[in-house]
């Protein structure tokens, strides 16, 4: 197969041709070229897009991975039979956000709030109770912790929710936020950390793990993200400090959990995807808790097993082998939206 990369901003509409480069043995080439037998789209860029995005469709099979935000992504693994491994989750109204933040801080103690569309770990604010002493009424609330990135925060339940709010409440004019329980998840010695599984769809359309993996957070920190610090490692010395379930169960029930989810999202779309990070927290009792389900996953240190499986699966669908019909056309000459 070859390769070649189209910028969807520099569309020659009437010649049906697009810019971009083409990977020869030589080298790249650039150039204008017509539509290859299969279209992966990555990004939609260019004021043209929509009616370039609707002329590709009308003429190639497409790939278009596309996600669910944490909020839409809560609410269909809570009426999904994996409703068991769903973190409570509330959304944040823009008209009560103190009453919803004191509300889940005070029945879960320890908590998160991070927006629905949020990506690699920035925005996101981690709440944590140390108790006081015991009072006539019960344990006083004490000294209320609240984390983000580098900086730290620590007042009376009252004072936290107001420093939440005030670095949330400007962004929720155009964008919505969640705030739901912490999970404890964490290695042997003690660093938070939780478990990606990359799952993609093979040569016959079929879901399979291509990696699972270890995250653990920098030391005093609670992002596991690789772009906020965090490290990879092999998923078999984390699990090997489980007491409760044991290595080879949970050896056996992650990457049975990510193909669930998978297929769960897949489900919703219009289009299958091709890929799919799974993240999944695992708590002191093993209980397994799904975190989220990323569209367009990272992979710095299995990028050979995923083109593997990326090209043989597009190959598939190119060729109408993996549940895709091939589109009826104008052949690739042109076309409006």
């Amino acid at each position: 197969m070859s390769l070649v990369f189209l910028d969807g901003a520099s569309w020659d509409r009437e010649r049906g041709l697009i810019a971009g480069e083409r990977w020869t043995p030589a080298g790249w080439t650039a150039g204008r070229f017509p539509l290859p037998d299969l279209v992966v789209i990555k990004t939609a860029a260019g004021d043209q897009w929509g009616a370039l995005d609707g002329w590709i469709r009308r003429n190639r099979p497409v790939i278009a991975d596309s996600g669910l935000d944490k909020l839409a992504f809560h609410a269909l693994l809570s009426g999904s039979p994996l409703m068991r491994h769903a973190i409570p989750t509330v959304a944040i109204p823009a008209d009560a956000v103190d009453a919803t933040l004191a509300a889940v801080f005070r029945e879960h103690r320890n908590a998160v709030v991070k927006p629905a569309d949020g990506r690699r770990g920035f925005g996101i604010q981690f709440i944590h109770n140390e108790p006081g002493a015991p009072g006539l009424d019960g344990p006083q609330d004490g000294v209320w912790r609240v984390q983000h990135g580098q900086g730290l925060f620590r007042g009376a339940l009252d004072d936290a929710v107001a420093h939440v709010r005030s670095r949330i409440a400007g962004r929720l004019r155009y964008r919505r936020y969640l705030v739901q329980r912490f999970i404890r998840s964490v290695a042997g010695d003690g660093r938070p950390a939780d478990i990606r599984v990359h799952v993609q769809r093979r040569a016959d359309g079929a879901w399979g793990v291509t990696r699972a993996y270890v995250r653990l957070a920098e030391a005093g920190t609670f992002l596991t993200n690789t772009s906020q610090g965090g490290y990879q490692g092999p998923l078999d010395g984390f699990l090997l400090g489980r007491r409760v379930s044991g290595a080879a169960d949970l050896r056996d029930r992650i990457p049975a959990l990510a193909l669930e989810v998978a297929r769960l999202v897949d489900a919703t779309k219009p289009l299958p995807l091709s890929e799919l990070g799974i993240d999944l927290a695992v708590d002191d009792d093993d209980r397994l808790w799904v975190i989220e389900a990323n569209a367009l996953p990272q992979s710095s240190l299995h990028e050979q097993a995923r083109a593997e499986h990326a090209i043989g699966y597009a190959i598939a669908v190119a060729r109408g082998q993996a549940g895709h019909a091939r589109p009826v056309g104008d052949g690739g000459q042109g076309g409006g939206a």
